[in-house]
């Protein structure tokens, strides 16, 4: 009987070392990762602007058209407008990566409820006609899927305050 309480208490001595060494190593790790630094050496980073000069003006164009009956938001990633949801979490996350860098130019969003009212797009100039293609393709189909209104407009359009806001079919609000 002797031999065998011994016999735990060295197996609980063991498991005690055994759990504080691994406890130790992996605070050890923790603060290892505390002092990293958080920007890499080597990678330099500047602030640039939000909006192009072109999308600027559309922006502001855009505000008096929709004046107090929308908010008006820019450059919103795509996946902010959508809860996505899925049976296997692998497609869910494999999804949410296809969208994660994807951004929308403008957002209409209703000053009460906060709820998207339209998704404004921009023709786009960037990459090859494929990945504009393959680009406009995801983003209509997620808009359409989360039945939110999509509207396209040229980039290089000089929009009126009331063309644009017929354009969205936005009434004029009365005085």
């Amino acid at each position: 009987m002797e031999s065998l309480l011994a016999l735990l208490g060295v197996a609980i001595g063991i498991a005690l070392v055994f759990w504080a060494g691994r406890r130790s190593a992996m605070s050890a790790g923790r603060r290892r990762h505390r002092h990293e630094p958080v920007i890499p050496p080597g990678v330099t980073i500047r602030s640039q602007p939000l909006l192009t000069g072109a999308e600027a003006g559309l922006y502001n164009t855009l505000r008096l058209a929709v004046q107090e009956q929308y908010l008006v938001f820019a450059q919103v990633p795509l996946w902010c407008l959508v809860t996505v949801q899925a049976q296997e979490r692998l497609a869910r996350a494999d999804f949410l990566t296809r969208i994660a860098l994807r951004r929308v130019d403008f957002v209409l969003v209703h000053p009460g409820t906060l709820a998207v009212s339209k998704v404004i797009e921009l023709d786009s100039q960037a990459g090859t006609i494929s990945q504009r293609l393959e680009r406009d393709q995801l983003v209509e189909a997620v808009c359409k899927a989360a039945r939110l209104e999509l509207v396209r407009l040229r980039r290089r359009n000089e929009y009126t305050v009331p063309k644009l806001a017929a354009l969205l079919g936005i009434e004029p609000e009365e005085p």
